[in-house]
């Protein structure tokens, strides 16, 4: 009984914090971000969704660091998304137009 117990609270605290993730948008237009400055929660997701003509992507660098740690495929169209599970400043930009198009996510976390 107690074993069984045991299971049923490490299963709802791993489930929780999943069921209260949020997701925001962010529009890629034309060598721009839409917004280009987020804030969320750690582990939550941004939702990336191409509303211009011109090839981009969506690559991001962690907090801290100047290395890609997530890129999307180079497309006109569509969506893409990712969970953010490092709290600290996040940034992105566009591989095609990296001075222009920029944009930051503001990682928080949880229950702050």
């Amino acid at each position: 009984m107690i074993r069984k117990l045991a299971l049923s609270v490490t299963a709802l605290a791993i489930l929780v914090p999943l069921a209260h993730a949020a997701t925001t948008e962010v529009k890629l237009k034309d060598n721009f971000f839409k917004p280009d400055r987020v804030e969320i929660r750690k582990g939550d997701r941004v939702l990336f969704r191409w509303k211009g003509s011109d090839l981009h992507n969506v690559a991001g660098k962690k907090p801290g660091s100047n290395n890609i740690a997530f890129a999307s495929e180079f497309k006109t169209e569509g969506k893409y998304s990712h969970r953010f599970r490092k709290v600290g400043t996040w940034r992105l930009l566009c591989e095609n137009h990296p001075r222009k198009m920029r944009m930051k996510v503001v990682v928080s976390p949880p229950g702050s």
